[in-house]
């Protein structure tokens, strides 16, 4: 058996190891800007999940406290963030003209930093307080 006849171009498979190696960095560098994206998104929507259960929570428990003490705050050290109620009354007319008493507007307020940028969420309910007697 005769050997091969030498290649004329020496140094050619040395070149398609360099670009095979410069693609498979391009795709991989690629990948991992992708999983960190994935990471990224999977951290705010943590984040968000976090504040609704919150407002959620908080809503709940100043729902069940006297129209007095409605208008509240609280600071939930855990993810830093500080939830703060109001209320303020609303003048409803029914179809017959009537107006509707003992309804307020209770709106929560969610104020968090999720790397250094300031987010507030709030959340708005009308609910029914008889005066007290």
């Amino acid at each position: 058996m005769k050997c091969p006849p030498p290649s004329r171009r020496p140094g050619y498979i040395l070149f398609e190891l360099v670009l095979a190696l410069g693609i498979f960095a391009i795709a991989v560098l690629g990948l991992a800007k992708s999983l960190n994206q994935a990471l990224e998104t999977a951290n705010l929507l943590r984040r968000d999940q976090i504040i609704r259960i919150g407002m959620r929570n908080f809503l709940e428990e100043v729902r069940r406290k006297p129209l007095a003490e409605m208008s509240t705050s609280a600071m939930d050290t855990t993810y830093g963030i500080t939830y703060t109620s109001s209320t303020e009354p609303v003048a409803l007319k029914t179809t017959n003209g009537s107006i509707l008493s003992d309804i307020h507007n209770l709106t929560v307020v969610a104020t968090s930093s999720f790397n250094e940028v300031p987010q507030e969420d709030t959340l708005s309910v009308y609910v029914y307080k008889p005066a007290q007697k």
